[in-house]
């Protein structure tokens, strides 16, 4: 569940905020790395993978949307 919660954060971040800024997204999961009890090194790598997942996907959605609706070659 929490790979789902992570990816959104990632693509809401990436989608809206772009690069630099959609970085911030991975202050959440570092967050939660420092507050937990029992730190598991491979959910700690899938979280952090997962968001940057949802970053990159987030920023081609974005991009994607951009050049949709501002054509190169004004057609």
């Amino acid at each position: 569940m929490f790979v789902v919660i992570f990816f959104l954060l990632g693509l809401c971040f990436g989608f809206a905020l772009r690069m630099p800024g959609a970085l911030f997204a991975f202050l959440i999961p570092l967050g939660l790395v420092l507050a937990a009890s029992d730190r598991s090194a491979a959910a700690i790598v899938i979280g952090f993978a997962v968001t940057a997942i949802g970053i990159m996907a987030g920023i081609l959605l974005a991009n994607r949307g951009d050049a949709q609706r501002h054509p190169v070659g004004g057609a």
